[in-house]
């Protein structure tokens, strides 16, 4: 009775992922059950069972090694049919493999025992192959792999199965993909007809037409979840599709989780290694995650047991907060052009707002020819300029607020004259690393290294580097400068996957525990943007466990730019970032953000 509820438990998982109400007919009718193993019973972390082969390369250090090893494989299987064989072996493969510095033999075991490591269970299957072991019914596995009967004991081993009976095309010397008949070999040896013997597999031809050509039953098994990955895609984009059938499938597909684990895990890991391995050659002191950019970085460091990191947190402010911080009496003119930028569309009191600074009543903007019913061109500059002068003082409360609270807080986090301190921001042109900077000079003598993950080619950022410190890890020496251009143009797409579940920090103020952020919300219609963000979040942080926990697995060995490449990758594919999920986000940008419009991300890729 209990392997009979534990079967019907097995097949509910299917039909409530598949809808397969046939399945459990044709397993009460058979008296025998075959299951293919790659893909259908273990599964790898891979989107393409090749991308193994780049993991090899890196491993040692060899560049071509994929191409090698896909001529050897097609060497032995001429050599094979030359002898008149049907299949390849592993070692056949080895015998053709062109030589290298590292030795042939050594690169078979690492063959071996990489694909060992990478194979788990498939979790929309394995349930049901152990129930059906339960039952007593003959259970086997069936197999076209060049790799022996040894490889299959050895990853069923672990799970207590190496019992059960393989049929493996490298020992049979026949397959299931060309005659099908590696089936003649199963059911010779299980003594039943074939009418009587089901196979469940996902390859279309050697797992369903073949075996029904046989006269066996055959079941197509779709994996749930199933993305068309370009063969070109980078290894890390692959391990990403791969993890969600594996370890991660949790996250829902299609949903900014999905999006956030794929693109922003991967590129928020590589950055945060990259900024590691930097702290350390500039024997930094402290690490200050910027909002909104650091928030996913500083929580992935804070779940690492080692992060390698000196002192760091998640550092509350913007350009907005320490530019307001830097103004002073004697100085506001000087920031005119910043209180003005980014203005045209918005309502003169917006501009106030955005700062923090509560305006005038509405009858008195009205009176002075800035109501509500006008809209911010170049044209109205002027009068503004002089509106915002008039209104200095007011303004300057709000500059002097975030002073005090900005000193106050490097105060409370031990930093002082003398500290080297890391600023780590998104990009692009170092103009928060600028406003942070002038405004803690007259405060406090700090040595300031600001680190990017991507530096623009732009003017600012060429001026800006006379006298700021700042390296990134996408730069036009790393990749290229037409690579550089796209990401620059697709630059808010790739603010989504750094940002935080909160509002946009425009201030700092004293409060009850000590330094608190002034948020803005923004003055538009910002939809569920709060929780994309928190969805984006989650599935970033939930891509750092599983990456890492693989990483320590497998030694995967990647470069920091090598592992945020996706990334990269979505940004600057021909058509842009046109994902539908992307261009639903709503006014992302509180500074440039309106009553007066609403604005899409889509509005900002290229």
């Amino acid at each position: 009775m209990e392997s009979k509820l534990e079967f019907r438990s097995a097949i509910g998982i299917l039909e409530a992922v598949h809808g397969y109400t046939e399945l459990q007919q044709l397993i009460e009718a058979a008296k025998a059950i075959s299951f293919d193993f790659f893909d259908t019973l273990f599964i790898r972390p891979l989107a393409n069972p090749e991308d193994a082969f780049d993991i090899l390369g890196r491993q040692f250090a060899i560049a071509d090694f994929r191409e090698r090893r896909r001529a050897a494989q097609v060497e032995a299987f001429r050599r094979m049919h030359a002898v008149g064989r049907k299949e390849i072996t592993l070692a056949d493969i080895y015998a053709c493999f062109a030589e290298t510095v590292v030795p042939s033999s050594e690169l078979m075991r690492a063959e071996y025992a990489l694909e060992l490591a990478l194979v788990e269970p498939n979790p929309e299957m394995f349930a049901l192959f152990c129930t059906l072991l339960d039952t007593g019914k003959p259970v086997v596995i069936t197999s076209d792999m060049y790799l022996s009967a040894d490889f299959f004991i050895d990853a069923l081993r672990p799970h207590g199965l190496a019992h059960v009976p393989l049929f493996i095309s490298a020992d049979c010397n026949a397959t299931k993909r060309d005659a099908g008949e590696l089936f003649d070999v199963v059911v010779s040896q299980l003594g039943l007809t074939a009418g009587d013997i089901l196979h469940i597999g996902d390859n279309q031809q050697a797992d369903v037409t073949r075996p029904c050509e046989k006269g066996l039953m055959a079941f197509h098994y779709r994996a749930s979840r199933e993305h068309a990955v370009k063969k070109t895609a980078s290894l890390t984009t692959s391990i990403g599709h791969g993890l969600l059938r594996t370890s991660a499938r949790y996250i829902p597909s299609g949903s900014y989780a999905e999006l956030g684990f794929i693109y922003g895990g991967a590129a928020n890991f590589g950055f945060l290694q990259w900024v590691r391995e930097r702290t350390r050659l500039d024997h930094v002191d402290h690490v200050l995650f910027l909002s909104r950019d650091g928030y996913a970085l500083e929580r992935i460091a804070q779940a690492q047991v080692d992060s390698g990191f000196p002192a760091f947190c998640y550092f509350l402010g913007s350009r907005t907060a320490y530019t307001l911080a830097a103004i002073k009496a004697d100085n506001f003119s000087q920031f005119m052009p910043f209180l003005l930028s980014g203005s045209e569309g918005l309502a003169p009191c917006e501009l106030l707002e955005r700062i923090g600074v509560q305006p005038p009543s509405p009858s008195i903007m009205a009176d002075l020819g800035l109501g509500a019913g006008v809209c911010v061109s170049v044209s109205l500059h002027e009068k503004l300029a002089s509106f915002l002068y008039a209104y200095r003082w007011e303004i300057l409360k709000v500059c002097q607020r975030n002073r005090r609270a900005l000193y106050c807080y490097l105060r409370q986090l031990g930093i002082g004259a003398g500290s080297r301190v890391a600023l780590v921001d998104v990009g692009w042109s170092g103009t928060t690393q600028e406003a942070f900077e002038l405004a803690v000079r007259p405060l406090m003598d700090l040595e300031v290294l600001g680190y990017y993950f991507c530096l623009a080619d732009t003017p600012e950022r060429l001026r800006r580097e006379q006298t700021q410190r700042m390296s990134a890890m996408v730069t036009a020496a790393s990749t290229s400068a037409a690579t550089i251009a796209r990401i620059y143009a697709n630059r808010v797409a790739v603010e989504l996957f750094f940002s935080a579940p909160h509002h946009s920090v425009i201030g700092l103020q004293a409060g009850a525990k000590g330094i608190e952020p002034v948020l803005d919300a923004g003055r538009g219609n910002i939809g569920n943007f709060l929780q994309i963000a928190q969805e984006v979040s989650h599935g970033v942080e939930s891509f750092a466990v599983h990456y890492g926990e693989l990483q320590q697995r497998l030694g995967v060995l990647a470069s920091p730019l090598q592992i945020a490449w996706p990334l990269i990758e979505l940004v600057t594919e021909e058509r842009g970032p046109n994902h539908q999920l992307l261009e639903q986000v709503k006014n992302f940008d509180a500074w440039g953000s309106s009553r007066n419009h609403e604005l899409s991300l889509a509005d900002y890729l290229q």
